[in-house]
């Protein structure tokens, strides 16, 4: 569930690739950020300032997410 605040700024990088800077009204999950803006969840793996963690962990202002993507093959 998204957590009313006055608002909050996170940075949004896929590896390799720009940075973007998103503002939030809501805390919200990470699974709900990635899927916001139009990532699949499960083809990433996410990090939140240079943590991995799961997609109901809850963003704060000033966060830094990284989708790094996961990559399978022989």
């Amino acid at each position: 569930m998204a957590e009313e605040t006055s608002g909050i700024k996170v940075k949004v990088r896929e590896f390799g690739s720009g940075v973007k800077e998103v503002s939030l009204k809501n805390r919200v999950s990470v699974g709900e950020l990635v899927k916001s803006l139009g990532y699949i969840i499960e083809e990433y793996v996410v990090a939140v300032s240079g943590t991995i963690v799961t997609e109901d962990y809850l963003i704060n202002d000033g966060d830094e997410v990284v989708l790094y993507p996961v990559v399978s093959g022989g």
